[in-house]
């Protein structure tokens, strides 16, 4: 199913309006951006990944999938030798979650490092937080979220594509 999604990605083309694009590495079931990741790279998209030190998330660029490693939680980031080239000027960042809300809010693992990741930047037109996930996952007026919780611009699933009004 993630193939369907990596379909629905590529043809909303949300990339087009961006050079930078924050990927992320599946764990569990979430879904996976490998295919999307060989799209990008040959768009020549500057294409980064995070890598979690402490509480903090932050974004290296990757030329290759080669060049992730299994890191913190077992998921795979770049490389501890890789130099931190943090992505400059607008960024797409494709958002993993087991839950999202129609309303832009995401249940994730419970570490908030996409929150802290996305309150970090003044000025949210700067970068374009996109959720990914299986229709299921997809709750439609279903509250949920806290005072920490940072929504999400919209959610793309294997049925369609949900983008929250500011």
């Amino acid at each position: 199913m993630s193939h369907d999604i990596y379909k629905r990605l590529m043809v909303s083309e949300l990339d087009r309006e961006y050079d930078n694009i924050l990927l992320y590495s599946a764990i569990r079931n979430e879904v996976h951006t490998d295919e999307y990741f060989t799209y990008l790279i040959n768009k020549a998209k500057r294409i980064y990944y995070p890598r979690v030190s402490g509480d903090k998330m932050s974004f290296y660029r990757v030329r290759s999938l080669d060049e992730l490693n299994c890191g913190s939680f077992n998921i795979k980031e770049p490389d501890m030798t890789k130099e931190y080239t943090q992505a400059d000027g607008r960024a797409l960042m494709i958002v993993p979650g087991l839950a999202f809300s129609d309303t832009g809010y995401r249940i994730g693992y419970g570490k908030g490092f996409y929150d802290r990741y996305l309150s970090s930047f003044t000025k949210r037109d700067t970068v374009m937080a996109v959720g990914v996930g299986y229709d299921f996952q997809l709750l439609c007026n279903v509250m949920f979220g806290d005072e920490y919780d940072v929504p999400l611009d919209g959610v793309i699933t294997d049925k369609r594509e949900v983008f929250i009004d500011d």
